[in-house]
Formats: structure tokens, sequence, C-alpha cells
């Protein structure tokens, strides 16, 4: 599973509208307006591939949508590939 967090930028008249579209994509969450314009997102997905469709769906059809900007991105499948029992080294 990867837990990513991203800023949407938003034209200011579009802000609000964007917070309700994107509230109704499953496995993303809001977490408010900065400065008028700016979106706080939260998304989960089980490929890193899939963020990044995200990315690209909310960038481009969502209306007043300026740019979609990476912020975290972390993984629960690399902590595992670090842990003692699955290194590959001697």
């Amino acid at each position: 599973m990867f837990i990513a967090s991203m800023i949407v930028k938003t034209a200011p008249e579009r802000a609000e509208e964007a917070v309700l579209s994107l509230n109704r994509i499953p496995h993303v969450s809001t977490h408010g307006i900065y400065k008028e314009s700016n979106i706080i997102v939260v998304a989960e997905a089980d490929r890193v591939e899939d963020l990044t469709d995200l990315s690209r769906y909310i960038l481009n059809e969502f209306e007043g949508v300026l740019g979609v900007f990476p912020t975290f991105l972390s993984s629960d499948q690399a902590i595992q590939e670090t842990s003692p029992q699955s290194s590959t080294m001697p």
C-alpha cells in the first residue's frame, strides 16, 4: 500500500467545488484549503502508478485545477523490503 500527500492548486473560485469532487474519489481525502486555492490531499493506492494516474486524472479532468504537486510518499512495502529477514546481503 502506498500513501501520498499532495497539494492540488486551483483557481480560487474553483477550490470548494474541487474539494467536493476530490472527496468523491475512493481512497482520497482532503484536509482543507490553504491560502484560498491549495487543497491538501491524501491518497492511498496499491501501486505507485495508480497515484501517478490519479494525479493526471485530477489535473486533466477537474475544472480549474492548475497543478498537482506531490509532497510525500510512503509505502509499507518499503519497510518490509528493508527488514533484516528479507535482506539479500550476506
